[in-house]
C-alpha cells in the first residue's frame, strides 16, 4: 500500500512540472507575441510618417 502512495505522490509531482512548464511556455509565447505586436506598430507608425507607401503580400 505504501508503494502505490509513493508512485502516487511522484506522478503528483511529474504533472505538477509539467503544468509548470506548459504555464512558462504560454508566458514566453505571450512575451514574444507582445514583442512582435510592438515592433509592428513601431513599424507603422514610422511608414506612416515617413509617407512611403509598401505593400506586403502574405
Amino acid at each position: 500500500m505504501s508503494s502505490l502512495g509513493a508512485i502516487s505522490n511522484y506522478m503528483l509531482s511529474v504533472q505538477q512540472m509539467q503544468m509548470s512548464l506548459i504555464k512558462t511556455n504560454i508566458e514566453m509565447q505571450q512575451q514574444v507575441t507582445d514583442l512582435l505586436t510592438e515592433a509592428t506598430e513601431q513599424m507603422a507608425a514610422t511608414m506612416a510618417s515617413s509617407e512611403h507607401a509598401l505593400d506586403i503580400l502574405v
